[in-house]
């Protein structure tokens, strides 16, 4: 996990911001999504994932998250 979660956290201050989530899922994604798309699914994971609403993910959170994710939205880019 906190492998995974090092990924994310371009900047290693120990939390996934909007901004680092956004950059990772760009780079992992390439041109299979537009920028639009992109940053409704970090808004929409950001939602999710930020339990106590501070604008960030922390690696607690960040495993609270995957722990409570089904294995097929896991790998699913899927907006809606």
């Amino acid at each position: 996990m906190k492998t995974a979660f090092q990924i994310y956290d371009i900047n290693n201050d120990g939390f996934i911001t909007n901004g680092d989530l956004f950059n990772t899922l760009k780079i992992l994604v390439g041109e299979n999504l537009t920028d639009i798309q992109i940053q409704l699914l970090v808004d929409r994971t950001m939602v999710s994932a930020d339990k106590d609403l501070d604008g960030k993910i922390s690696f607690e959170e960040f495993c609270l998250f995957c722990k409570d994710m089904k294995i097929a939205e896991m790998f699913s880019m899927k907006i809606f």
